[in-house]
């Protein structure tokens, strides 16, 4: 019997596919709702002629596994210094965070041309250890009012030659670098869209990056294609003299858009684009206090640099 308890050892590799060791000391991830696939592949068809009904053996092949999760967004606990999370979204496809002692860490997508990071991951259920190599993924977040803010990963590795899959205990965890996350609400959230404080419900979004296995004769690597950032903002509808984003839909501007969570200095988290173009509009009712609730839906631009997403961890 495999126990159900889980548990995410995860670290950057210095060299791709490269095993980085892990520990639970140093690299033990505080997640929720945590699934996995040990072992993913792929279908060589063989189609055999043969004088019997029914199908032929084929054969494994372009074997991987994947992941997925959810972290918690708080930040580290002191301005200056990266939140753990931000080494997972490094694995997504975003460049490491730029540190400013006691202020800030500056995260953005990594630039054109630049060696994107992978991650070596253990995980376990129970004592079944699995480990994955060369993990690459894309990610989403949630800022939902009454609720912690998340983001969402779902990661995809290759397969050790050996010990992929083998029976081990976790031994000692710690979890001190993930600090407690603040609630969603008006005391410690503000958000803007357009220059409007919108009385938010949910600000959500996902990176929708394209991640495929590559195997070739030579090279046998997780690719992390391009993405394509989509967004959605639920909260009360403003009237239009307030703020007209039906024009804003009809003439495809891009606005800002900008939320900053926490108010104690080291857990303050500020997800920031400056190209957000409305694709959509939805409006329903809200039964419980009869209002006009609008639903926006975009997607997340970039100018010249990779500022399609900025977040800031202060």
């Amino acid at each position: 019997m495999v126990d159900a308890v889980k548990v995410l050892f995860f670290k950057k590799e210095a060299i791709y596919a490269t095993d980085a060791a892990p520990t639970g000391a140093a690299n033990a991830a505080l997640t929720r709702n945590f699934t996995a696939k040990p072992v993913v592949v792929d279908r060589i068809q063989r189609n055999l002629d043969r004088p019997v009904r029914g199908s032929s053996k084929d054969g494994p092949s372009n074997e991987r596994q994947t992941y997925g999760y959810e972290l918690e967004l708080a930040g580290s606990g002191a301005a200056g210094t990266a939140p753990p999370w931000m080494e997972h979204l490094e694995a997504c496809g975003m460049a490491a965070p730029v540190l400013t002692a006691n202020t800030s860490a500056v995260q953005r997508f990594a630039p054109i041309g630049a060696l994107l990071s992978s991650a070596t991951a253990y995980h376990w259920h129970g004592n079944q250890k699995r480990i994955g190599l060369g993990g690459r993924g894309t990610f989403g977040w949630d800022f939902t009012a009454g609720q912690y803010p998340f983001i969402k990963l779902d990661m995809t590795a290759l397969l050790p030659a050996a010990g992929a899959i083998t029976d081990a205990n976790v031994g000692a965890v710690a979890f001190d670098q993930w600090k407690d996350p603040v609630e969603v609400n008006t005391a410690n959230t503000d958000f803007l869209l357009g220059g409007f404080a919108l009385n938010l419900q949910t600000f959500s979004g996902e990176a929708n990056a394209a991640i495929a296995a590559v195997n070739l004769v030579g090279a046998n690597y997780i690719n992390r294609g391009n993405h394509a950032l989509t967004c959605r903002v639920v909260g009360e509808c403003p009237t239009i003299g307030a703020k007209d984003y039906f024009t804003t839909l009809r003439k495809g501007d891009e606005i800002p858009v900008q939320l900053d969570h926490g108010t104690v200095a080291g857990n303050i988290v500020q997800f920031k684009s400056d190209h957000l173009q409305i694709t959509d509009i939805e409006l329903t009712e809200n039964g419980d206090t009869n209002t006009l609730m609008i639903s926006i839906t975009g997607k997340l631009n970039v100018g010249t640099t990779p500022d399609d997403l900025i977040i800031t961890a202060k």
